[in-house]
């Protein structure tokens, strides 16, 4: 079921937007330099409300089953993983690669919890069929539509990404998905 809380966590998962788009119009040198403090400061706060109990407390009364859900209660939050993620796929890929990854991130898994959660009935690993091919779907149109990018890697990247964001794999999807996804198409290629 869709809730407000699960909407939230989207528009602000589609905020994210600005990174990849940002990093479309400048360098990699300006998105690393605007990123890199970022994510030391979502490692600090994530580290102070794992170690500090007022943090903890702050977080408990005003995040968790709001903004948070209750798994991140004992993990790094999922915009620690994401900013992360984020870094290395740009260190990592191609320009073209590692912007089309996070797009895929950010629509695909976006597409995948409001399609899941909202029409979703048929599960698979705890995810739903609908929310997965709704993941595929907007994957393989982004890898289609953008610049520079062959469509058979990107494809089998759509897949790949797919593949990894059913899967009960323990891995944060905010890191596995860009990871597996620039990976294929770098190595692919074509």
């Amino acid at each position: 079921m869709l809730t407000k809380i699960e909407i939230l966590r989207k528009v602000v998962h589609l905020a994210t937007l600005i990174i990849p788009v940002g990093y479309a119009l400048t360098s990699e040198e300006t998105a690393i330099l605007f990123l890199v403090p970022f994510f030391i400061a979502l490692l600090v706060v994530d580290l102070l409300r794992h170690f500090h109990s007022g943090t903890a407390s702050l977080f408990q009364k005003y995040f968790f089953g709001k903004v948070l859900r209750e798994e991140e209660k004992s993990a790094f939050m999922g915009s620690t993983y994401f900013i992360f993620s984020t870094i290395l796929t740009i260190l990592l890929f191609p320009k073209s690669i590692a912007i089309a990854s996070l797009f895929i991130l950010i629509l695909s898994d976006t597409a995948a919890a409001l399609i899941g959660k909202g029409i979703g009935r048929v599960k698979v690993f705890g995810k739903t069929v609908e929310g997965s091919m709704a993941f595929l779907s907007t994957s393989l149109l982004i890898v289609w539509i953008y610049p520079h990018l062959g469509r058979f890697s990107g494809s089998l990247a759509a897949l790949g990404a797919t593949v990894i964001e059913i899967l009960p794999v323990k891995v944060n999807d905010n890191l596995s998905i860009p990871l597996v996804a620039g990976a294929i198409m770098f190595f692919v290629g074509g």
